[in-house]
């Protein structure tokens, strides 16, 4: 393909790139080579490496820090996280091509998708690149480059900061769908950014995670476990990846018809109670907000419900035990937190490992130390804790809740909503606490309507069991298989 051609977006970078090749810099040479192999027939492969590459110079330029030698030498010397070191999964290639299929989520009202894709994703993504260019689809692509932004950051003033965010949001402006799809805990090296500026630049892309939490964009996600995560949670990494792909692929027809019997009575309710025998006893009024009906349509894998409660009614105690995923931090571990919660506010949060993570977390902002969601997990297939933050939060026998930003949307998935407690936050940290093998209960109203983190009403038993709930004729062959004796 020439890559210049396929997109208005990759047409854009050359434009950009020759505009900024007129100029004076240190990147003359690399500049030149970018906008020559825009120009050649390359492979997707290839492709998504040039994009990769384009980005990084054009985000230079735009910094202003084209002539800046200690920037140029800051960078030589950074571990990059680039397209053709990134992996896949240890999986068959039929699963993942399945996982693309599910990710695609273009439709007619959704025709400009951006790819952001990272490591784990290099099957995947070349999958899904071809796809939007079959398809001739006016799309965009971002990889996942953590290094290169915490340098990048650390070299620009305000100005370069307001410049990147305006180029940022001009950029997405036209984006209608967003599928990301990355990796979970990092296998390289992660370098710390500065946390000052990462806040600035991220305080700047408001109006984009406005688009994003509100529903107005589209957006589906997935992250994919790596040999950190098998290591952290102590499964060997091609069980872990089958794990994965399992939760993946559950009953979800049945499943989500499950969810909307488990909404109506939630929402027909007013004060919610978590228990387990850790020392959880949670209490919040849910009273006039409704529940979300999540299944595979922006996460996956599903599945959960998930609402807010009225902002000033969390009190008690969540004892979490595990290991979390750091929001702050990427790649470092936190183990067992406790919190402390009165009058919806947190007065207390304690970890037997990584405080400084978990206190780094909760200094964003008023608003962290807040929940802006309680959600409740029912991915039959997980039922222990894992680090993931995507993975946890579905375990079925469990519920989090999101530490800041309450989402805004009014209609999910054509269902209409209310689930903004008012709770405004740069932080978005769903933090997973077990039932399921910890005596745990859901009471609602004073009514217990899961013990021991299984549903009680037989209408929900597909939240419980899944492929297990289904007459064995009907469940898919590899399902027939993996329990042939059950």
């Amino acid at each position: 393909m020439i890559l210049k051609s396929v997109s208005p977006y990759f047409a854009n970078d050359v434009a950009l790139l020759s505009r900024f090749g007129a100029e004076e810099s240190l990147w003359e040479d690399d500049v030149t080579q970018v906008i020559e192999a825009y120009a050649r027939d390359l492979y997707t492969d290839d492709a998504i490496a040039a994009i990769q590459k384009a980005r990084r110079l054009i985000r230079i330029f735009v910094a202003g820090l084209h002539n800046n030698e200690a920037f140029k030498t800051a960078l030589a010397a950074t571990p990059l996280q680039d397209w053709g070191t990134f992996s896949e999964p240890p999986a068959p290639r039929a699963l993942q091509d399945a996982l693309a299929d599910k990710l695609f989520i273009v439709d007619d009202g959704h025709r400009t998708p951006i790819l952001e894709i990272g490591d784990q994703a290099r099957y995947i993504g070349t999958v899904l690149f071809d796809r939007c260019v079959a398809e001739k689809l006016t799309f965009d692509v971002n990889i996942y480059d953590e290094n290169f932004a915490a340098v990048l950051f650390k070299h620009a003033d305000d100005l370069a900061l307001q410049a990147l965010a305006a180029h940022f949001l001009m950029t997405r402006s036209d984006i209608t769908a967003r599928i990301f799809v990355q990796h979970n805990l990092p296998e390289g090296v992660v370098i710390e950014a500065d946390v000052a500026k990462m806040r600035t630049y991220r305080d700047l892309l408001r109006p984009w995670r406005d688009r994003v939490v509100s529903g107005a964009m589209r957006t589906v996600l997935t992250s994919i476990p790596t040999r950190r995560d098998a290591e952290v949670d102590g499964i060997p990494h091609k069980e872990y990846a089958e794990l994965y792909f399992r939760m993946c692929d559950q009953p979800w027809d049945l499943i989500k018809t499950a969810q909307y019997a488990l909404i109506e009575k939630l929402n027909a309710g007013k004060v919610l109670r978590f228990t387990n025998i850790d020392g959880t006893d949670l209490t919040m009024n849910i009273d006039g907000f409704t529940f979300c009906n999540s299944v595979i349509a922006r996460n996956i894998p599903g599945s959960e419900v998930f609402s807010a409660p009225r902002i000033d009614s969390t009190n008690g105690i969540i004892v979490a035990k595990g290991r979390f995923s750091a929001k702050e931090d990427a790649g470092s571990i936190i183990e067992n937190i406790t919190l402390v919660f009165k009058d919806g506010t947190l007065t207390s949060a304690r970890a037997e490992r990584g405080q400084e993570h978990l206190d780094k977390a909760l200094s964003v902002d008023a608003g962290a130390k807040r929940i802006g969601e309680i959600g409740i997990g029912t991915n039959p297939f997980l039922k222990r804790h894992v680090a993931s933050i995507l993975l946890s939060e579905k375990i079925g026998g469990s519920f989090h809740v999101a530490l800041g930003d309450a989402y805004t949307m009014t209609d999910y998935m054509g269902d209409p909503v209310v689930v903004d407690n008012g709770n405004r936050s740069l932080l978005h940290w769903d933090i997973t606490t077990m039932l399921y093998g910890k005596k745990g209960q859901i009471i609602l109203d004073g009514v217990p309507i899961m013990v021991d983190g299984i549903f009680l009403d037989p209408a929900l038993d597909v939240l419980n069991r899944g492929w297990q709930a289904v007459p064995f004729d009907q469940r898919p062959p590899a399902w027939q298989e993996i329990y042939k004796d059950r």
